[in-house]
C-alpha cells in the first residue's frame, strides 16, 4: 500500500490576494499582506489648488493666495474651470453607487415608476435643483430635509422589497410608505381565532343616547361592533388587513394625509401582494406612541456658515444677483437687501475676510532699552523710543530691501482678489441640467 504524504499549507499558497487584477500584478513569490483589498467604483474626490501645485518650487514660484499664479490656477483648475467637470462626474458616480447618494428628482424618476410611490405634501420640492436654480442657505436646508425624508422612506422600501409578498414584507413596505408602525392581519387567522365570526355586535339600545359627535370620523363597521375581517364581507380567507397605527387630525390637512396614505399603500402593495390576495387598508388604528420633549442635544462637531447679504444698485436692466423662489414668494424685490442665493451643494465650512479697509495708516516704533538691571529702583532712566523702525533686510548678493511701516497693511484690492480666488468662493452648479428623456431607436 502506498502511503500518502501530507504537508502543511505554505504561507505562499494562502489565498490572501483577492480575485481580479491584483493577483496578476502582485509578485506571488513573496509574502503578501492580508490588508490588500480590491474594490470597484471607488470615489476620488478633488484636491485643493495648493495640493495640485505642490510640484512647483516655492523658491521660483509665488504660491501665496494673493499671487497672480495662484489666482489664475484657481480660475482654471477650480470650480470655475475644469473642476466643475470633476464635480459633476463625482456627483453622478455617488448617485449611481448607492441610494444615499441619490438626490432630488432622481429619486422620483427611479423609485417612483419602480415602486409606484410619490412624495408626500411635506416632501414636495418647491424648485427643481437640477436646473439653474439658486436658493438661500435656509431654503436649501428645508429642501434637503424634505428630500432626506423621501430618501429614507425609499431606502426602507427597498429593503422591504427583498422580503417579497410575505407578511413581514407587506408590513415593512407599509411602514416605509407611511413612516409609522403598521400591523398586518391575515383574515384566515382572525376567522380561526373567532368563536363565532357571525356574532352580532352593538345593538340599537346600547348605542341609544349617544350624540353624533362621538361617532364622527368612524366607519359603520366600527359602530356595528363586529370584528373586522376585511371589506369583502364574505369571510374570505384570502384577504390581508393592513392597519396604520397613526392618529390623523380631524382637520382638512389630517383628512388629506389619511387619503394620501391610503392611496400610496394601495399603489405600492398592489405591486407586492401575491396573486389572488385581497389587501384591505385600515386607517382607523390608534398610535401607541406618546410625544416627548427633547431632553438634550449633543453634537461631536460644529457647523457654521456665513450667509452673504447683498444690496444691489438700482440700475435699469437685468438684476445683477438672482432672486430665489422663496424670496419671490416673500415679496422681496431684486433691488432690496437680501441674502445672496447660491447653487445646491455649495456649502463651505468656513470663510475669511479682511479688515484692511478699516486701517487708515500704519506707524512703527522700536524700544531701545536702557542697560540697567533693575528698573524698579528710583532714579533709573526709562527706555527710549525710536520714532522710525523700518526693517531692512540684506540679501546674499549684497542688495537690501527696506520694509516701511506704510506697507504693513494689505492692499484692500489685493485682499479682495485673494478671497475671490480662494477655495469655495468660485463654485459651479453640480448639475449640467435636468434629466431629460432621450429618444432611442431599436
Amino acid at each position: 500500500m502506498t502511503d500518502d504524504l501530507h504537508q502543511s499549507t505554505s504561507i505562499y499558497a494562502a489565498p490572501v490576494l483577492p480575485d481580479g487584477l491584483m493577483p496578476l500584478q502582485a509578485d506571488v513569490s513573496v509574502p503578501q499582506t492580508t490588508a490588500l483589498a480590491s474594490s470597484t467604483g471607488m470615489l476620488v474626490t478633488d484636491t485643493t489648488i495648493a495640493e495640485q501645485m505642490r510640484h512647483f518650487p516655492e523658491e521660483i514660484y509665488d504660491l501665496r493666495p494673493t499671487s497672480h499664479l495662484m489666482r489664475l490656477m484657481q480660475a482654471l483648475l477650480g470650480d470655475s474651470g475644469v473642476g466643475q467637470l470633476r464635480k459633476r462626474l463625482l456627483q453622478a458616480q455617488i448617485q449611481a453607487l448607492s441610494t444615499a447618494g441619490a438626490r432630488f428628482f432622481d429619486l422620483d424618476r427611479f423609485y417612483g415608476p419602480l415602486f409606484n410611490i410619490s412624495r408626500t405634501a411635506a416632501e414636495e420640492l418647491p424648485i427643481n435643483p437640477m436646473e439653474s436654480a439658486t436658493a438661500t442657505p435656509a431654503e436649501w436646508d428645508a429642501i434637503e430635509a424634505a428630500d432626506a425624508s423621501f430618501r429614507d422612506r425609499m431606502t426602507a422600501l427597498a429593503r422591504a422589497i427583498a422580503l417579497g409578498g410575505t407578511v413581514p414584507g407587506l408590513q415593512a413596505a407599509a411602514e416605509a410608505v407611511t413612516g409609522v408602525e403598521c400591523d398586518v392581519y391575515e383574515s384566515w387567522a382572525m376567522i380561526e381565532a373567532a368563536k363565532d365570526p357571525l356574532a352580532s355586535g352593538h345593538t340599537w339600545s346600547s348605542m341609544e343616547g349617544t350624540t353624533w359627535g362621538a361617532y364622527e370620523g368612524q366607519t359603520w363597521g366600527v359602530l356595528e361592533g363586529l370584528p373586522f375581517y376585511g371589506r369583502s364581507g364574505t369571510l374570505t380567507r384570502s384577504e390581508v388587513l393592513v392597519r396604520v397605527n397613526k392618529d390623523y387630525e380631524s382637520s382638512p390637512s389630517g383628512r388629506a394625509a389619511r387619503t394620501s396614505d391610503e392611496a400610496a399603500l394601495v399603489r405600492v402593495l398592489e405591486r407586492l401582494r401575491p396573486a389572488g390576495l385581497l389587501v384591505t387598508i385600515d386607517t382607523q388604528g390608534a398610535s401607541t406612541l406618546l410625544q416627548r420633549q427633547i431632553s438634550a442635544m449633543v453634537a461631536d462637531s460644529e457647523h457654521w456658515e456665513i450667509a452673504t447679504q447683498v444690496t444691489p444698485r438700482r440700475t435699469a436692466g437685468a438684476a445683477p444677483y438672482p432672486v430665489s423662489y422663496g424670496q419671490q414668494q416673500a415679496g422681496i424685490s431684486a433691488t432690496a437687501r437680501r441674502v445672496l442665493p447660491q447653487p445646491p451643494m455649495t456649502t463651505r465650512l468656513g470663510d475669511a475676510w479682511s479688515y484692511g479697509t478699516e486701517v487708515p495708516s500704519c506707524r512703527s516704533y522700536a524700544v531701545n532699552p536702557v542697560d540697567v538691571t533693575d528698573f524698579s529702583q528710583p532714579g533709573t532712566v526709562p527706555d527710549t523710543v525710536v520714532a522710525t523702525a523700518d526693517q531692512t533686510i540684506v540679501w546674499r548678493d549684497g542688495t537690501s530691501t527696506t520694509y516701511v511701516a506704510s506697507q504693513g497693511a494689505l492692499d484692500p484690492l489685493m485682499a479682495l482678489a485673494a478671497r475671490a480666488g480662494s477655495e469655495g468662493i468660485l463654485t459651479a452648479h453640480p448639475y449640467s441640467g435636468d434629466r431629460r428623456t432621450v429618444p432611442t431607436t431599436d
